[in-house]
């Protein structure tokens, strides 16, 4: 099984560059894993399909073609109604 786990910056930076003085229990890992989003079983690769759809339309501004404009709104189309969201877009990079 493959799990999408959400470890706050502070633990995983401890965990990774501290172990042997980690403040962090066997609980605070177990809560973690408990609450990861698991993969379904034969998922395709993982894509930034946010970055994939700007992209595009950054695209069809640049050639400003009625092909431009119909391969962006194809490649939207294609990602809400065909490509089911497995985990939220990251609140952070969303406001860039």
């Amino acid at each position: 099984m493959k799990l999408v786990i959400d470890i706050p910056e502070e633990m995983y930076y401890v965990l990774h560059n501290e172990p042997i003085n980690a403040f962090y229990n066997i609980y605070d890992l177990v809560h973690v894993i408990y609450n990861g989003t698991p993969l379904p079983k034969g998922h395709g690769r993982l894509i930034d399909a946010d970055a994939l759809e700007k992209k595009m339309c950054d695209r069809e501004v640049e050639i400003g073609d009625d092909r431009a404009l119909w391969e962006s709104s194809a490649v939207s189309v294609a990602l809400d109604m065909f490509a089911p969201t497995i985990i939220d877009a990251d609140k952070e990079s969303n406001n860039e």
